[in-house]
């Protein structure tokens, strides 16, 4: 091939990818710029006590970077695992607002208002408080979500219309499991590890979903995690944190005490 040829090659896929990322951009702004408010729910922090998201994160990966090439990659993975059992899981994880349901059996009872009316009421507050650490960074970094970009269909698809001016970056319900995940372990230290894998799973079944991708999810844990060391300095989360403690306990002791006499 002529040194000229190889130039004019070299230049129109410089060209191109400047272009992509040119209407990546453009589509960004515009699914960005009218986000609609979420639904009003009161955590412990006040907002100006809350994790500052943008000033946390990262950039999410330009569009011509090796690393979104991972997340292009993971969005087919994702996609290879809709119809199976793990794809149904995921679209059963769309409520972000119901955690208690989705960590009940990871931590071993059932977390209801009847059964255990303490811990679900730590876990409604402080699911609002790790979802604030992300909030920030959704406003500066505006990222669209690969359902958007592909115009695909999602796993859950009521839920598109609804997610559309919500910024892919980083993942809101990665932040919330992640973060809820972590005070779950606090009570319930013995099965820390099956809890923490169920945020995991939690939070990627965002990326089979196809409303996030990976990076998101990456990020969102991040954010979340900070969002529950930011709540221990917080008196009246902690004093709650507490009776979470106790009511669990006695749960605990209670149900040995009924398999001893067994």
């Amino acid at each position: 091939m002529h040194k000229s040829e190889c130039c004019k090659k070299l230049r129109s896929a410089v060209l191109g990818a400047a272009a992509l990322c040119f209407l990546f951009g453009a589509a960004v702004s515009a699914r960005t710029d009218d986000v609609k408010p979420a639904p009003v729910r009161t955590g412990y922090l006040t907002k100006d006590k809350a994790v500052d998201g943008f000033a946390l994160l990262p950039p999410p990966p330009a569009y011509d970077s090796v690393h979104f090439m991972y997340d292009k990659a993971m969005y087919e993975y994702g996609l290879a695992m809709r119809n199976t059992e793990r794809g149904k899981q995921a679209a059963d994880d769309v409520d972000e607002f119901a955690l208690q349901r989705h960590f009940s059996e990871a931590f071993g009872m059932d977390i209801t208002p009847e059964k255990m009316p303490e811990l679900f009421k730590l876990v409604e507050r402080a699911n609002e408080d790790v979802y604030l650490a992300t909030v920030s960074a959704k406003k500066g970094y505006n990222r669209v979500r690969p359902y958007l970009l592909y115009d695909a269909p999602t796993c859950f698809r009521p839920d598109e219309e609804r997610l559309r001016y919500n910024s892919s970056y980083p993942s809101g319900h990665s932040a919330r499991a992640w973060g809820v995940g972590l005070i779950l372990s606090e009570i319930n230290p013995a099965r820390k590890e099956t809890i923490m894998r169920r945020a995991y799973e939690y939070g990627q079944s965002r990326v089979i979903c196809g409303y996030h991708w990976q990076s998101d999810v990456d990020a969102g844990r991040l954010a979340g995690a900070a969002g529950a060391a930011s709540l221990h300095s917080n008196h009246e989360f902690l004093k709650q944190l507490q009776k979470a403690k106790d009511e669990f306990n006695r749960l605990a002791k209670r149900a040995n005490k009924g398999k001893f006499h067994k």
